[in-house]
């Protein structure tokens, strides 16, 4: 940019006034604070949705038989730079008669963007360990005990409560719930609600023991035949108010709860077979054949379509085909929510020290 300016008189003042105005401007021009808002929520948006497609595509990948790979984004560093030159040349003529007052002004600005994103895979012995090891009962009922319903935690997590099973899908075999399953969790919502059950914790951390246990609230009409139920289907003495939480398939000793729970491999196999796959798949034996749940309304739907789908809560491509929930299914996004956060309980633990992988742009 150049700028030249003659005239008769010479005015000194009249010469820097463009020089004041261009540092002006480079002065006032900062890019750090305005760029907080903007990267924050992109960013963010941008790694809840990939952390999302990545746990379906997971998903999807063991409904094909294949082991799940998870990618940690590690660290998101973005560099910005804005640079600004000015340059000033200029002459005065003092002779005498007409003169001529020369001035030179040049400029350059350079702005530079330099985002670096670490990614981290997820494996390793502990995370191996974490994903194949069952929840705690403790931690489940906590979370029912804390308002979340029974009904959705102990179906995606249970496999059995004191010998009274839920239905189960891996590829080896199907097996249907028994009918007292869900009778038992609408009836432990119910009691949750009516603050009749509650859970604690005694002794010392290494020999804890969780006490569920009946509360002084007044037991009376449906919340009583609740009551009475729970006691008949798990066997557990009628004058009893409190029961020992153990883990296992069936209790060993009176007045004992054992929660017989899966690990997140599991869960995540379980949902698998519940992911709808193009019949063509099912035909040339890709994959076998989905579960279908009697009784109960199902927890969680994937469905396929050939082309993207235009509204989708979470979808990703396998296979030549579009696998995604519908983002107007309640059920489905409240189950894979709750999915997501148990697994990053599980992800908490050390990761592995494997490769490490950057891309800068």
């Amino acid at each position: 940019m150049g700028l030249r300016i003659t005239r008769a008189t010479p005015r000194p003042a009249l010469l820097f006034l463009p020089v004041a105005l261009c540092l002006g401007l480079v002065a006032c021009v900062t890019t750090g604070p305005q760029t907080i808002p903007r990267d924050r929520f992109d960013y963010g948006a941008a790694i809840a949705n990939s952390e999302r497609d990545q746990l379906l595509l997971n998903i999807v990948r063991l409904r094909y038989l294949e082991a799940p790979v998870f990618l940690e984004v590690a660290s998101v560093i973005n560099q910005y730079s804005l640079e600004g030159q000015v340059s000033l040349q200029g002459g005065i003529n003092t002779g005498v008669g007409t003169g001529t007052d020369t001035l030179g002004l040049g400029g350059a600005a350079r702005w530079a963007d330099r985002p670096t994103i670490t990614y981290t895979p997820l494996t390793g012995r502990q995370f191996s360990q974490n994903l194949m090891t069952p929840l705690p009962p403790e931690a489940l009922f906590a979370l029912v005990q804390a308002g979340w319903p029974a009904e959705l935690i102990f179906r995606m997590t249970v496999r059995s409560i004191n010998g009274i099973e839920d239905e189960w899908a891996s590829p080896t075999g199907r097996r249907p719930a028994d009918p007292r399953f869900m009778e038992l969790l609408q009836a432990w919502d119910r009691l949750r609600t009516a603050r009749i059950l509650g859970v604690r914790r005694e002794g010392a951390r290494e020999e804890a023991k969780i006490i569920v246990y009946q509360t002084g609230g007044e037991v009376a009409g449906g919340v009583e035949r609740d009551l009475s139920f729970v006691r008949e289907v798990l066997e557990l003495e009628p004058e009893a108010r409190e029961f020992h939480l153990t883990y296992g398939l069936v209790p060993d000793g009176p007045n004992q709860i054992a929660v017989l729970t899966s690990s997140m491999l599991e869960i995540m196999v379980d949902l698998a077979w519940r992911v709808d796959v193009p019949p063509e798949h099912l035909e040339g034996m890709r994959t076998g054949a989905t579960f279908e749940q009697a009784g109960a309304s199902p927890l969680f739907r994937v469905h396929h379509a050939a082309e993207r789908p235009p509204e989708a809560y979470a979808a990703v491509r396998n296979r030549g085909y579009w696998f995604f929930i519908d983002d107007g299914d309640m059920v489905s996004k409240r189950t894979f929510a709750v999915l997501q956060i148990l697994l990053s309980l599980t992800e908490s633990g050390e990761t592995a020290r494997g490769p490490v992988v950057s891309i800068s742009n």
